[in-house]
């Protein structure tokens, strides 16, 4: 597989909006969400915009407080790690003042257990003006919404959703080292229901079928039967 990123309709999106949010006037509000279900391809974009726009990747977890969030943060902008949330606060809103970049926060559904920590990156928002972008999934967005404080700070909210059969022709012709036939293409898009992991995935298996047995391409006659995921078991009732 090619580690090249497929520009489908769901990353171009996400890059528009993330410059937009960047090259916005400095009367509209910077904050943006990115949600979708798992496996549509969100981390994977968020790690090629951050490298791209010159962006902060944080990733939260279950263990995060309002001290590891910040601590994480400065680690990023290559700072020493305080022990202490208001000088690593001031730290932070300095550097950004000096070089705004965007910041994406993956896995943002851990935010909202604490509050606090979604505070301060409204904090850092607002005194810095750099983008903040969060990640996470559905339910995430729901609350985000409601909580009218941070939510009607956010003016990019960007869903993604199921890749289209263009999108799936896109997506093997990046990554694939062997060209893969419309009707095992379009078998694929419809066994995996769209979904750019499970795509991914399958892809994968096709490409080294292909290329044990010498072959450029793979078409459904040559796959046959062969299953396209590591699905894993369905069980039974218990007895």
């Amino acid at each position: 597989m090619k580690h090249e990123m497929a520009m489908t309709t769901n990353v171009r999106r996400f890059l528009a909006a993330v410059r937009e949010l960047n090259d916005r006037s400095f009367t509209v509000e910077g904050m943006g969400l990115l949600w979708g279900q798992p496996g549509e391809g969100k981390s994977t974009t968020v790690a090629y915009a951050t490298n791209t726009l010159d962006g902060i990747f944080l990733r939260a977890n279950v263990c995060w407080t309002l001290t590891s969030m910040l601590g994480a943060l400065m680690i990023e902008l290559g700072q020493p790690r305080g022990r202490f949330r208001t000088p690593m606060h001031d730290t932070a809103v300095k550097c950004l003042m000096e070089h705004p970049r965007p910041i994406f926060i993956d896995e943002a559904d851990y935010l909202l257990r604490q509050t606090n920590m979604l505070d301060e990156m409204r904090d850092i928002y607002d005194n810095t003006g750099s983008p903040v972008i969060l990640i996470g999934m559905e339910e995430m967005a729901r609350k985000v919404q409601a909580e009218g404080r941070f939510g009607r700070r956010i003016t990019q909210w960007v869903e993604f959703r199921g890749i289209s059969l263009k999108d799936a022709r896109t997506l093997a012709d990046t990554i694939c080292e062997v060209a893969v036939e419309d009707d095992l293409l379009n078998r694929l898009h419809e066994a995996s229901r769209a979904n750019i992991g499970r795509m991914t995935t399958g892809l994968s298996r096709i490409e080294r079928l292909a290329k044990f047995n010498k072959l450029e391409s793979m078409s459904l006659d040559v796959w046959g039967d062969r299953p396209l995921f590591f699905d894993q078991p369905t069980f039974g009732r218990k007895r």
